[in-house]
């Protein structure tokens, strides 16, 4: 019979486990929304190219491309880095075979104060699955800022509810 330290510690253990899985998922929703940007010479397309190869990338699992996307001070809810996301997407990505992103309603924009600078939102539905039915799906309205860098856009920051 376990007495209640036990019991605490066990719950605080599940609760934890609960917490990063849930963390993984938002993580790789908010980089895939973190979010839509395009190739063209039009910054506007340009933007929306680079989220939509960041999807690409994450849904291939795809982690030194995903990377590459990343610029050197990206933060993610204003508390993780580089280093904890590709942690985050080594995690899932050896947990999950397969995953699969729904991007809705995306929204892309020029920062009207820096030229240099976008801003995207989404809603985002992600599933991570072993085999054809998903273990865990996850809905999230992602936030991302965009900063251009040698005229290649760079996810510089990355929130999500």
């Amino acid at each position: 019979m376990m007495q209640n330290g036990q019991r605490s510690m066990v719950l605080v253990t599940f609760a934890r486990r609960q917490l990063v899985q849930s963390c993984r998922l938002v993580l790789m929703a908010a980089l895939t929304v973190g979010l839509l940007a395009c190739g063209s010479k039009d910054p506007q397309n340009a933007l929306e190219e680079a989220a939509r190869q960041l999807e690409e990338n994450i849904k291939n699992q795809q982690t030194s491309a995903v990377m590459q996307q990343l610029h050197t001070d990206f933060l993610a809810q204003q508390h993780y880095g580089r280093q904890e996301i590709r942690q985050q997407m080594l995690g899932l990505f050896m947990r999950y075979k397969s995953i699969n992103i729904l991007v809705l309603n995306r929204d892309c924009q020029l920062d009207k104060g820096f030229y240099d600078r976008g801003l995207c939102t989404a809603q985002v539905g992600i599933t991570g699955a072993q085999r054809l039915i998903p273990e865990r799906a996850e809905h999230y309205r992602v936030s991302s800022v965009w900063q251009l860098n040698d005229k290649k856009w760079q996810l510089l920051q990355l929130n999500w509810q």
